[in-house]
């Protein structure tokens, strides 16, 4: 008996220290979970609210555009244009950052988990590659590994997230980022999502009208599930058994037109 306490005793010390360690570490990643979901969003309130001054950058720019101006003046306007822009991604990025600190305030988790606190935290701007219209923005920082044995260890983090400067949208755009609905069932996309097509009136009529449309392709050749009667929509040259059958339903989805494929507008509301 005494060796079995002994055995209750080595185990505890054993596992003990174990399952602390497991707590303690689980605890500091929901903090650092914390703090970056917090960074996170404040990145993104800050950069909503910079997207806001961008206007100025591109009427400084389209502003000291001038045609017809003699070669000299023009040069001199052309190098007056580089400094505006340039002041202007400068104040821009001034914005940023300060909205940014504003947002984040003196958060706790931010604080206690991210090395220097939100002083701590570098934040970086520049235009995409492929849309200068669009600003990928990134705040840089190291979080806090608080667990015994790795007091002082740290962790390289980052965030990211992309912007649209509020400058509107170029014809080009505007085609490539039209959204469009469709449906699995259906060959054609829809540009409303109030069309017709997609929102059926589904009624039930006496089953001799049958002969006047063709079965529906789920469920025409299936026992209907109401005797004497089938199911016929507002719209429809086919008639169903089923009122659950999937072609009175409609799983509409959202979609680039772009990504479409081979389908056709709808007669209704895509000409």
């Amino acid at each position: 008996m005494k060796r079995q306490k002994g055995f209750i005793t080595v185990e505890a010390c054993m596992v003990v220290p174990l399952f602390l360690f497991f707590m303690l570490a689980m605890a500091n990643i929901i903090m650092l979970l914390l703090a970056e979901a917090h960074i996170h969003q404040s990145l993104l309130e800050a950069a909503g609210y910079t997207a806001q001054y961008a206007y100025l950058e591109e009427r400084l720019a389209n502003g000291n555009k001038k045609e017809n101006l003699p070669a000299a003046e023009k040069s001199l306007k052309n190098t007056s244009s580089k400094g505006s822009n340039l002041g202007s991604k400068i104040m821009n990025y001034a914005i940023l950052v300060k909205h940014f600190q504003e947002y984040i305030g003196e958060d706790y988790y931010v604080e206690k988990m991210v090395c220097g606190g939100k002083k701590g935290i570098v934040i970086t701007m520049k235009q995409d590659t492929d849309n200068s219209k669009i600003y990928l923005i990134e705040a840089k920082y190291y979080g806090k590994i608080m667990v015994p044995m790795f007091p002082n260890m740290q962790i390289a983090l980052s965030n990211r997230v992309k912007q649209k400067a509020f400058v509107g949208y170029s014809k080009e755009e505007q085609e490539t980022d039209i959204y469009v609905y469709i449906t699995p069932e259906q060959s054609v996309y829809h540009t409303r999502r109030s069309c017709t097509h997609l929102s059926l009136s589904v009624h039930s009529a006496p089953d001799t009208q049958k002969r006047n449309y063709a079965p529906c392709g789920f469920c025409g050749r299936k026992k209907t599930d109401r005797e004497g009667s089938i199911y016929l929509t507002r719209t429809t040259n086919v008639y169903h058994n089923n009122r659950n059958c999937s072609g009175l339903k409609r799983s509409v989805k959202r979609v680039k037109k772009s990504e479409v494929g081979g389908l056709g507008p709808c007669s209704r509301c895509g000409g």
